[in-house]
């Protein structure tokens, strides 16, 4: 019985040493020593897993697209509205005012007056208008009334200060010791139309310089036309002496050559009544001597504009103090207001 056995055992093992040779001459060889059969094995695969691509064999990574590349750019801002264009005052015919009022002269371009009279007109709510009337001649001014029945009231610049009077049918005291209007009065009567002439050039001025003026004596006046004259009155009022500088020089009217320095010394106070650096001519300047001056010296401008004329620069340069005419004109202003107010008159 023995022997049997032992046959049978060296055929297995002998059996079993061919399988193990077997292997290792192919190691691809999975059935070795497995229980299973190959669908055995097919089915215990995960389903959850797709069988590999043959594009993926030889543990070769799949070519990647290129990925598009993008640029960082700053979003496109929406364009800021246009601010609206400012409209124009809506124009109202001139006689649908109840009062119409204005100034004559020429030219008016620099004049601020109708600025200042409407604004004033529209915040103390009256039904009146301020304009600009450039007139060609003097004589144009009686067709400027009847062209307009509902005018009250004009002032006057240059050069008709004085070419005014006679389309006057009166003048109260004070212009006609002036000689020059700047304010009419227009009346009108069942018998037609009354032109009053005043001046209030000269309240402007005391009210706007009286005080700077106070300790001088002696001042130059610069030009001989209708503002001078309500200056020289004015000077006269507050007693302090006075004297005409043109280039037309007379005995009674010094010329620009005759400003020595003990002139300029002797006279501390210079009023420049001259349209000399009246916008939009800035830059001129009556001819004096300017290094003349010094501290002591008391500079004065009719012109309003603009507010620093080259002759106030001039001499605070040299030490002088110098103001212009921005305040006088708007006292005078006010004065002609209260005339053409006064009913009766």
């Amino acid at each position: 019985m023995a022997f049997p056995f032992l046959v049978v055992l060296t055929i297995f093992f002998l059996v079993l040493v061919k399988n193990v040779n077997a292997k290792l001459n192919n190691p691809d060889d999975t059935s070795f020593g497995s229980e299973t059969s190959a669908s055995e094995t097919k089915e215990d695969k995960d389903d959850d897993f797709p069988p590999v691509d043959e594009e993926f064999k030889n543990d070769k990574e799949p070519e990647r697209e290129s990925e598009p590349v993008f640029t960082q750019t700053q979003e496109p801002q929406p364009e800021p509205e246009p601010e609206p264009e400012p409209q124009p005052e809506p124009v109202v015919p001139l006689k649908t005012y109840d009062s119409l009022y204005g100034l004559i002269g020429k030219p008016l371009a620099h004049s601020t007056s109708m600025v200042r009279f409407n604004k004033f007109f529209r915040e103390q709510h009256i039904n009146a208008h301020y304009n600009n009337y450039e007139l060609e001649s003097i004589e144009d001014v009686t067709k400027l009334i009847e062209k307009y029945p509902n005018l009250r009231g004009f002032n006057v610049t240059i050069p008709y200060k004085q070419d005014i009077i006679p389309y006057l049918n009166r003048l109260d005291e004070t212009a006609q010791s002036i000689g020059a209007v700047n304010t009419v009065k227009v009346l009108h009567r069942d018998g037609g139309v009354e032109l009053v002439g005043y001046n209030t050039d000269w309240t402007g001025f005391t009210k706007s310089f009286g005080e700077l003026l106070e300790g001088h004596s002696k001042a130059l006046i610069l030009g001989t036309g209708g503002v001078s004259k309500a200056v020289k009155y004015a000077l006269d009022k507050m007693g302090i002496e006075n004297k005409f500088v043109s280039r037309n020089s007379n005995f009674e009217i010094m010329g620009y050559y005759e400003l020595s320095p003990s002139v300029m010394e002797e006279f501390d106070v210079i009023v420049n009544c001259t349209p000399m650096g009246m916008w939009p001519d800035v830059n001129q300047c009556p001819d004096i001597p300017y290094t003349f001056l010094s501290d002591k010296h008391l500079l004065l401008d009719v012109i309003a504009n603009p507010d620093e004329t080259m002759f106030m620069k001039k001499g605070r340069d040299h030490g002088a103090t110098a103001k212009g005419g921005k305040e006088m004109l708007e006292q005078q202003a006010v004065a002609a207001w209260e005339i053409w107010e006064r009913i009766g008159e």
